[in-house]
């Protein structure tokens, strides 16, 4: 029973590097035009990255979050960090460890995303994770929650709308909820040419991170003071 939990969150682990991996490439974009330290910070959080590094970037989130509440990104990035930690005691076959790392992990994505229930850009971070995560481990639920909140924010930009859809097309396929996996394919295709390009890329593995998700949220939740 142990060991099969231990699987579980192996699988869980190796999808969730596959997103993550992902939003790198968009961060350091932002980093080299920018000169951002904020950002430069969240790029630290990556599948590439040690240990060790993993370890320094995550305790410098740890210490803006604790000193300022609001910096909610820096506890959801330090959930993520704790994700590809986890990750790295996979990789050396130290299921434990890995175990709560990913437990750890989750729980700070989860604390980020419930301090403030009315924070959509945590709300969206949240759903933007669980959204792609294997259907076993049950996430795709609170990730319909989170997608439900958030259609009915006016505040949400409009080109958010598309991911939004594809995390619900994902999210529902996991509940297993195919009838409204295809209505939400469908709606996904009609928004536009995101809308076009992220319908093909539904493969069930997150794709990286769009520039609307970069400009409505990470950009300016990263240099909060």
């Amino acid at each position: 029973m142990i060991l099969l939990a231990f699987k579980r969150y192996a699988v869980v682990l190796y999808l969730l590097v596959s997103v993550l991996s992902l939003t790198n490439n968009v961060l350091a974009t932002a980093v080299e035009t920018q000169g951002s330290t904020g950002l430069s910070l969240l790029q630290g959080i990556n599948a590439q990255a040690s240990v060790s590094a993993l370890t320094e970037a995550a305790s410098q989130l740890q210490q803006k979050y604790q000193q300022n509440a609001d910096y909610r990104i820096g506890k959801m990035f330090y959930g993520y960090a704790q994700l590809f930690i986890a990750n790295d005691f996979l990789n050396k076959k130290n299921y434990m460890r890995a175990a709560e790392s990913a437990k750890l992990g989750f729980f700070y994505i989860d604390e980020a995303a419930e301090t403030d229930e009315h924070d959509w850009q945590m709300r969206f971070l949240r759903a933007r994770m669980d959204a792609f995560v294997p259907p076993s481990h049950g996430r795709c639920v609170i990730a319909l929650q989170d997608l439900h909140f958030l259609q009915q924010q006016p505040t949400v930009p409009t080109d958010l709308k598309p991911m939004m859809a594809l995390m619900s097309a994902n999210a529902l396929t996991a509940c297993q909820r195919a009838t409204d996996a295809k209505i939400a394919l469908a709606t996904l295709v009609q928004l536009g040419a995101e809308g076009k390009r992220l319908s093909q890329l539904n493969s069930g593995v997150a794709p990286a991170w769009t520039p609307a998700e970069l400009r409505h949220i990470i950009q300016p939740l990263a240099e909060k003071p």
